[in-house]
């Protein structure tokens, strides 16, 4: 049994021909070797195999079948571990060589039964470079085809480095390389799992955060690892959905996945190799920002004007409600180039190279040292920021959601550690405070987008001030809350 340790990076077609010139090329050994693979992928028709996360492949190379065998992957952003089977195919399955008795066990009476059927494949030209890699080698490979399923047809553009010899460290020095100037994505999904969700039709359903992954048992360092994943593992989960439906909750899915990991950042810094911490926040602003924009104007069409528009709605109100649609699809055309322009790859890169590098630093502290002290200062700062906020200004306010959203991703993460009624108690009351200090900032952020949109004409500014008339009992319903809201929070108990 081999152990595949690969990378997988989606390439943007526009990133072909920079890819072609890369410097990175010129210190391959030896010129690239290009061949046309063609793989056809095999299970049971209620597809036995997928269930089991096991992937069956017959690979021809020229003249030559291959026979594959692969098991489920652990992939980390894009970077993928997983046992396989390789060996010829003499024209018929041959499993004598797997060495996980249940596994092959598992195949031989499928093939016995003669259940196993083509149910799709794979058609791709691949280039692959070999570079000499801290004491091995390392492989590159550029794939560019189609997976086919029936009718259904799904372009693949991408790159993969494979280790072969080489230590992860290379690995991920080749793809930062390639990712500072390429326009490059890292992808979770394999050409296996992309071609079941081809033939299946697979409906998209955007993914929530799950519980937190903390072992209470582990090291700081194996909390935030556990963390981490799981925050880049909700984010993957609603990519795909983002780039290929127009439903608002992928992006604002993906949103809250960069918030939890950047708190994450925030609440386990102590134990990260010094300085990763500040440069991971980097690469997070620079990919959250763009998604930020559109979660707002998805948050004003849906929530904010929606609710007035029917056969009631004035002709000025449905003209806004265009307008506002249309620079709400310029914005989305943006966010959809800058999910693909690079940043993810170069976000998810950092990250791994960060959790590779994890037990460096010696002075960490424990696990549960740590979660108490940074609890006990989200805490004192959301219940500072509480105390400010009495004065009603939107600034204070708007602190006051930060604080608060902080503080209730720092318990989120660390509930296993936690007297468990205590904490949902607390969470309970900071979910309601930020519902309530959400729509304040929603309203405050729409305003002068409204106001943009309506520009000069009367009839249109009155559009706007009907939105807002819509919506002020509940703003004000709010505002006279407040104060019992801010006296919670400042007498919210310290979570232990």
């Amino acid at each position: 049994m081999a152990q595949e340790i690969e990378l997988k990076l989606a390439m943007a077609d526009a990133g072909w021909r920079a890819f072609s010139r890369h410097p990175l090329l010129r210190e391959a050994i030896a010129p690239p070797h290009t061949q046309t693979l063609r793989n056809l992928y095999f299970d049971t028709p209620d597809l036995a195999l997928r269930r089991q996360r096991v992937a069956l492949r017959l690979r021809r190379a020229g003249r030559r079948w291959l026979q594959t065998v692969k098991c489920a992957s652990a992939s980390r952003a894009g970077l993928s571990s997983r046992p396989e089977w390789e060996q010829p195919f003499s024209g018929h399955f041959d499993f004598s060589a797997i060495d996980d008795p249940a596994l092959r066990t598992e195949l031989e009476t499928l093939r016995d039964r003669g259940v196993l059927v083509t149910v799709f494949d794979t058609t791709f030209e691949r280039r692959e470079w070999r570079f000499r890699a801290g004491g091995g080698e390392l492989l590159l490979m550029a794939d560019r085809g189609h997976i086919i399923a029936g009718e259904r047809r799904e372009t693949i553009s991408e790159l993969e480095l494979e280790l072969a010899g080489a230590p992860v460290d290379t690995l991920l020095d080749f793809a930062a390389r390639l990712a500072a100037t390429l326009p490059l994505r890292a992808e979770s999904r394999s050409k296996a799992q992309r071609g079941y969700d081809l033939m299946t039709d697979a409906v998209l359903e955007p993914v929530r955060a799950g519980r937190s992954p903390i072992d209470p048992e582990g090291s700081a360092a194996d909390a935030f690892r556990a963390v981490a994943l799981d925050c880049i593992a909700h984010y993957q989960a609603n990519e795909h959905g983002a780039l290929h439906s127009d439903a608002p909750e992928f992006i604002h899915q993906m949103r809250v996945a960069l918030r939890r990991l950047r708190s994450a950042l925030r609440v386990f810094a102590p134990a990260l190799p010094e300085g990763s911490a500040d440069d991971l926040a980097q690469h997070l602003r620079a990919l959250a920002g763009e998604l930020g924009e559109l979660r707002d104007r998805d948050v004003l069409q849906s929530e904010l004007v929606a609710p007035l528009l029917g056969t009631t709605a004035t002709p000025e109100l449905n003209e806004l409600a265009h307008t506002l649609h249309a620079i709400r699809s310029e914005v989305r055309e943006r966010v959809i180039r800058a999910l693909q322009d690079g940043r993810q790859a170069r976000l998810m890169i950092a990250l791994l190279d960060v959790l590779h590098r994890l037990d460096e630093r010696q002075d960490a502290p424990t696990l549960a040292a740590l979660a108490k002290k940074r609890l006990a200062r989200a805490h004192t700062r959301m219940v500072a920021a509480a105390r400010l906020a009495r004065s009603g200004d939107i600034a204070a306010l708007h602190a006051l959601r930060i604080d608060v959203k902080r503080l209730r991703y720092a318990l989120e993460f660390n509930l296993p550690l936690l007297h468990a009624n205590r904490a949902r108690r607390a969470l309970e009351t900071l979910a309601a405070a930020q519902e309530q200090l959400g729509f304040i900032n929603d309203l405050s952020q729409a305003g002068p987008r409204l106001l943009a949109a309506a520009g000069s004409d009367p009839a249109r500014l009155a559009a706007v001030a009907q939105i807002a008339a819509h919506h002020m009992p509940r703003y004000r319903k709010i505002v006279d809350e407040a104060p019992k809201l801010l006296k919670r929070l400042e007498r919210m108990p310290r979570p232990r």
